[in-house]
């Protein structure tokens, strides 16, 4: 059986979504259910991804953050809202432009990131074995340059879809 391209970015992007809904349900679970009990234990797998995407990226425009998280403005906002509630994310008005925020994750919320980061960061090391480091390397390169091709597009586009 022949695969063709749309075949083969139809696999892509099944992998990616299971990979994506393992590291929410599964690793980042784990994490929650080891940690005191605080904000972060409240947290949607929604805001969490919200804040990987925000700190990826920070710091951002509020049309940036939508951009990432494929979201209407009006969504983006009332998200951001959401997560300057619960002490997650700062809002400031760019000094350049009044009329522009420009958002950041608070220093007090950003140790759960890095945190959690790590956490996900050690259960990739582990799956490397399987994976071996030819793979492994090949894996890398590709994300390197799809990071690059994404970022890019966040910065400069709307909707890149």
């Amino acid at each position: 059986m022949t695969n063709t391209f749309k075949d083969k970015v139809d696999f892509i992007v099944r992998t990616d979504g299971l990979l994506k809904d393992y590291i929410e349900n599964v690793v980042v679970n784990k994490i929650k259910a080891e940690m005191p009990d605080d904000i972060f234990k409240k947290m949607t797998s929604n805001h969490i991804r919200a804040a990987f995407m925000l700190k990826n990226i920070e710091p951002c425009s509020l049309k940036e953050f939508a951009t990432a998280m494929r979201l209407s403005k009006a969504a983006a906002s009332a998200q951001v809202e959401r997560m300057v509630k619960t002490g997650m994310v700062q809002r400031e008005t760019n000094r350049d432009n009044r009329r522009e925020v420009i958002l950041t994750v608070s220093i007090p919320f950003e140790k759960h990131i890095n945190h959690v980061h790590a956490e996900v960061t050690n259960w990739f090391m582990s799956i490397t074995e399987q994976l071996g480091m030819e793979t492994f390397e090949k894996w890398y390169e590709v994300m390197t340059t799809l990071n690059e091709v994404l970022n890019k597009r966040i910065k400069t586009e709307d909707m890149p879809y």
